[in-house]
């Protein structure tokens, strides 16, 4: 007797009735249901229909609610029907390990600021070093494809080599594994590209380059949320974000539009960073606040963030990323460096860094 054939419409309309949990929309609206693919017909015991399921914003494992709402929405299948999913089957087949990697990363890091100006970049380039300088095999996307920084703050001299194919290798700078647009442009070379071409490059740059064993890829996202954001949105699992703002309100106004782009993704927020946070005059030590204070803390527990950093404003911050000399490697020593340094350790705890290290042989 032929069986019935599940059609990917009829597994979609299922799962359009999950909501993910906390944010009042279904998995396929959000975009975490991806390809449906049935192969086999209909008299044959073999029929097996994959679902690309992108469980965003996982620290470890997928959310039971979630696992459980989609078991359920999926119940009625035909019993020769399996179901697989990078995070679940409805089988009743295991997840995979706490700090298996959905991409080019056991980990994936976002940094943004949805507004330009506030020092995401050399957040985000500082934040990489103080990671590899702790022992995490670490990579940086620099995904401003229109705006390239990473080379200049990172002071790049050489080009990535080919790895084969159209494959290519990082290029490895204070010990992290650097990729930018950046890196195939003249200094005076403009980037007039649409959106569909701006996305393409991202997905190849996750695809092509080879980024080898990494225990955390920092993603320095553009300033405002279009079509990289949301290439990468689609194409990355992000484990958390790091929000990066200055103190004035105008700032905040811009980095309030981001954080909702984060929650419709279901990224989590883990930190908020802000930047040029206090002056201290070199000669007599006063604090300054030059752009007011406390907004960014503010911020953080209206939005339930965990942590707060608050780095300070020195000249010698802008002065050596001009250089290409991270500021956590040359002046170690300075508030600014020390501050960023301690936002690292404390992301790699809340990452599971340690743990993914030890599971890796690495501890």
């Amino acid at each position: 007797m032929p069986h019935h054939k599940t059609s990917p419409e009829e597994i979609r309309r299922r799962l359009a009735t999950v909501e993910y949990p906390g944010s009042g929309q279904d998995i396929v609206t959000l975009g975490i249901v991806g390809a449906v693919t049935t192969s086999g017909d209909s008299t044959s015991e073999k029929e097996r229909t994959v679902i690309d399921l992108r469980v965003p914003g996982s620290l470890g494992e997928c959310p039971e609610p979630l696992r459980a709402a989609i078991d359920g929405a999926l119940g009625g299948l035909p019993s020769d029907l399996r179901v697989v999913a990078p995070e679940l089957s409805v089988e009743g087949g295991t997840s995979p390990a706490a700090g298996q990697a959905a991409g080019p990363a056991r980990r994936v890091l976002a940094v943004s600021s949805a507004k330009g100006g506030v020092g995401k970049s050399t957040v985000a380039t500082n934040l990489a070093v103080a990671f590899a300088g702790a022992g995490y095999r670490t990579g940086l996307l620099d995904a401003d494809v229109h705006g390239p920084t990473l080379p200049i703050m990172m002071g790049a001299a050489e080009r990535p080599r080919s790895a084969g194919g159209t494959r290519f290798h990082p290029v490895v700078l204070h010990g992290v594994a650097c990729m930018s647009m950046g890196f195939f442009l003249d200094d005076s070379s403009p980037v007039i590209w649409r959106g569909p071409m701006v996305a393409g490059l991202i997905q190849q740059f996750l695809r092509d380059c080879a980024w080898d064993d990494l225990d955390l890829l920092i993603v320095d996202l553009p300033p405002g949320t279009g079509d990289a954001q949301l290439t990468l949105a689609q194409e990355v699992r992000f484990d958390g974000a790091v929000v990066v703002t200055t103190p004035q309100q105008v700032a905040l106004r811009d980095v309030e539009r981001g954080i909702s782009m984060f929650e419709r993704v279901g990224v989590p927020i883990l930190a908020v960073v802000e930047n040029m946070s206090v002056f201290r005059c070199p000669g007599c030590g006063q604090p300054e606040h030059l752009f007011g204070h406390g907004a960014g803390r503010a911020l953080a527990e209206q939005i339930g963030a965990p942590f707060t950093f608050e780095v300070p404003l020195e000249p010698e911050v802008g002065e050596l990323a001009d250089l290409g000399r991270p500021i956590v490697v040359d002046r170690a020593g300075s508030s600014a460096a020390l501050a960023l340094a301690a936002a690292a350790r404390t992301l790699a705890a809340a990452l599971g860094l340690d743990a993914l290290a030890a599971g890796a042989g690495r501890a």
